[in-house]
């Protein structure tokens, strides 16, 4: 019968804190150059933390190889923008739609840039010695991800589940472990049952009441809808006179309603609709070696175990947040007490107090508690079918690779420090 392994992450979790206070207070004082080390930091304390069948997973990129990666996007990117802007204006046709092309330009490039920085961070990881890596060509996943985009669109949002699991295969498909080839067999319609409840609950409303507001309107867009108010700023806009008690003001207001009741409960549903998705990619991944059978994963991953971790994150939130106005109203209190016009100070030092203070607890608390029992609750929830096949897993004669790969994820802001799941 063949063995079951385990995944395991050690939730003690000690010195995490320490780290994230660190890591925010020297992102602040160097502007943000330190958090190439700070993410490389926590990348290690996840790695090393995480056991795989009894061995522990490394990490061994560096802050220096983020850092320059950064810059080399910069100086990529710097000449894009200006080209972008320089077109728009030698074509002042083309003015109208420059906004347009430079998202959609900019879309592909980030893109291009997940799937580069993924291959970063998968050539940095090392099991039993052995490092992973990842092929395929990132020109290849930006166009696939930019045409499923296109098809989702055109299906108002109903494609989106296929998307996602087209682009899984992709990536998991072009990941080794040593010389052996991961797979993944994941199909959209596993998904479409979690993300037709979203769609429902927070996105069709929506949907509804912008298609009658365009039906109302002869199916053209009310772009004068709001005009400026008489005697106001730029920027201080009112619907205009001209629809007042007609049928489009009428369903304004009910998108404005809708949209207010549909945000919130979009939100309720996301940890429901990521934890299903990550329980069917890592249920549909396996690993190929050459003449033998795969080495699955199976996850019993539930929703619950990702709506726990935000729901203690919101309340420690909340916690700290009246904390922090009661210290500052104290200490108005006490200024006023004290004769003299100190309450302007005291409430200056209060939202000061507030605002440094929040920061450093949603970073210190969104590492510790979300993202480490997101982790957790992925790594223990999985099991390896066939574990002792991965004693036939063969270390590759590739080298790490270029250290710039991840550097424009950095610079166009779509990376991350930890992704959970594969």
């Amino acid at each position: 019968m063949p063995r079951t392994g385990s995944v395991a992450f050690d939730g003690r979790l000690r010195g995490l804190t320490g780290l994230a206070v660190a890591g925010f207070l020297l992102s602040l004082v160097t502007f943000g150059i330190y958090r190439f080390w700070y993410v490389t930091d926590l990348r290690r304390f996840f790695w090393c933390r995480t056991v795989v069948d009894g061995s522990p997973a490394e990490y061994a990129g560096t802050g220096r190889e983020l850092f320059l990666g950064f810059l080399v996007a910069l100086a990529v990117l710097v000449p894009v923008y200006v080209g972008l802007f320089g077109a728009a204006v030698a074509f002042p046709a083309m003015a109208p739609y420059s906004a347009v092309l430079s998202f959609a330009a900019l879309f592909v490039l980030g893109q291009f840039a997940l799937y580069r920085g993924r291959r970063y961070r998968a050539m940095r990881t090392l099991w039993r010695g052995i490092r992973l890596g990842q092929d395929g060509s990132g020109l290849a996943y930006a166009a696939r991800a930019a045409l499923w985009w296109v098809l989702t669109l055109l299906t108002l949002g109903l494609a989106f589940p296929f998307m996602r699991a087209s682009l899984e295969r992709y990536r998991i498909g072009h990941t080794r472990i040593g010389a052996s080839r991961m797979a993944s067999d994941a199909r959209g319609r596993a998904l479409l049952g979690a993300w037709l409840l979203f769609y429902a609950v927070a996105v069709l409303p929506v949907l509804a009441v912008v298609l009658a507001m365009l039906a109302a309107n002869h199916f053209t867009l009310p772009t004068d809808l709001f005009v400026a108010r008489p005697g106001g700023a730029a920027d201080d806009l009112m619907l205009n006179p001209a629809y007042a008690g007609g049928r489009i003001a009428t369903l304004t207001v009910a998108l404005g309603i809708t949209a207010a009741t549909c945000i919130p409960l979009a939100l309720l549903l996301v940890p429901f609709y990521r934890a299903r998705e990550t329980r069917v990619f890592m249920n549909a991944a396996s690993l190929h070696r050459d003449g033998l059978g795969p080495v699955r994963l199976v996850s019993t991953l539930r929703a619950r175990q990702f709506y726990w971790p935000y729901l203690v994150y919101a309340l420690s939130l909340l916690g700290f947040v009246v904390v922090v106005v009661l210290i500052a109203a104290l200490i108005g209190l006490a200024a006023r007490a004290a004769g003299g016009d100190g309450t302007a100070w005291a409430l200056g030092l209060g939202a000061g107090l507030l605002y440094l203070g929040g920061a450093l607890a949603f970073a210190v608390l969104h590492v510790r508690v979300v993202q480490a029992r997101l982790w957790a609750a992925v790594a223990d929830t999985t099991a390896i079918v066939d574990a002792d096949g991965l004693a036939a897993i063969l270390a590759a004669g590739r080298g790490p690779g270029s250290g710039l790969n991840e550097g424009l994820a950095d610079a166009l802001d779509v990376g991350g420090a930890l992704q959970i799941g594969f």
